[in-house]
């Protein structure tokens, strides 16, 4: 049980991140006093699709920072801050790209949180359009 908590760690501090999210949603909502059940399943929806829709797209632009999209847009900004510095040399963009290919970062569990997040904010917006 230990090892597939810490195996999955960024998982679950993730979880804690998107909960804290769904609830400060719904507190900036009105708190969590309501008067009727509609308004209530309403703006629940609200507090677990926007942070589900937050993280998914975070983990989106990970995974197109991770396949080379935003290279040319970091490097530059590198570039122009290199010129300030006491050294300004720095590596081609070829070299750049090459070493920052090789380490992606981790996106998998942004994904997996703000998709489970979104999905549980679906079922709440399927529940009020019932009532």
């Amino acid at each position: 049980m230990k090892n597939f908590l810490l195996k999955n760690i960024k998982i679950w501090v993730t979880l804690f991140f998107g909960i804290v999210l769904v609830l400060g949603v719904l507190g900036l909502n009105g708190g969590f006093h309501y008067e009727n059940t509609k308004e209530t399943i309403k703006d629940l929806c609200d507090s677990f699709c926007i942070p589900g829709f937050l993280l998914f797209a975070f983990g989106i632009l990970i995974f197109i920072s991770n396949d080379g999209g935003f290279s040319m847009l970091s490097y530059g900004i590198k570039r122009i801050f290199a010129v300030f510095k006491k050294d300004p040399r720095m590596e081609n963009f070829y070299e750049y790209k090459k070493k920052r290919l090789e380490k992606p970062a981790p996106f998998k569990h942004f994904l997996i949180v703000g998709g489970m997040l979104f999905l549980i904010g679906i079922i709440f917006l399927i529940i009020f359009f019932v009532i």
